[in-house]
């Protein structure tokens, strides 16, 4: 089971969590998100094993490579309506792409007909784009047919890894609001209670 922890902004906070060696680092290039790292920000150096992510709604493809050679991230995960052609561009750039799916309904789960390296299901509400802190009802999950590897976001605590790692397909889980002390600073004490469950 992969992990990942997203969400980061402050240097130390970043430093403490990443000796965790989580399998990924989200970082949200998203000016309205509180968790938002700024344009002129730089990953710090992570462990080898730690991917870093670059977090996106609806951005510009040239603007993204351009940030990804700036601030240092191989992977992107896209929150927006970015289609096929966009996953192509920074597939063809040799970023690693995923693809986040907002699910409240079985609804939500027909029609994925895109083909990123990962696809990621977070809780739907409103308009809101991730960062929730809610679960939406895993069964929902039981119609995901593809061969896709999926993240699974929403909500997510120590108290959840039991019951997600029944979940067929799933590849990783994706932690942020339930870890945090205040939007982009991480209780280190939960992020080692993960790591030592998964």
């Amino acid at each position: 089971m992969k992990w990942k922890v997203c969400g980061m902004r402050d240097l130390n906070n970043i430093e403490a969590v990443a000796a965790c060696e989580p399998d990924f680092m989200g970082f949200i290039w998203v000016s309205k998100s509180p968790r938002y790292v700024g344009e002129d920000f730089v990953i710090p150096a992570l462990p080898v094993k730690t991917k870093a992510v670059g977090v996106f709604v609806n951005e510009s493809t040239a603007n993204i490579l351009a940030l990804s050679k700036k601030a240092g991230f191989q992977v992107v995960q896209l929150h927006g309506d970015e289609g096929q052609e966009v996953i192509d561009e920074l597939q063809a750039a040799g970023l690693l792409v995923i693809k986040a799916i907002s699910v409240a309904t079985d609804e939500d789960m027909k029609g994925l007909d895109l083909s990123p390296d990962f696809y990621l299901f977070d809780t739907k509400k409103g308009s809101q784009v991730g960062g929730t802190g809610e679960q939406f009802d895993w069964s929902i999950l039981a119609a995901y047919k593809l061969d896709i590897p999926y993240f699974l976001a929403g909500g997510l605590d120590e108290a959840s890894i039991k019951e997600a790692k029944q979940l067929p397909g799933l590849y990783a889980l994706d932690f942020n609001s339930k870890l945090e002390l205040s939007p982009g600073l991480k209780d280190l004490a939960k992020v080692k209670d993960i790591m030592k469950n998964i």
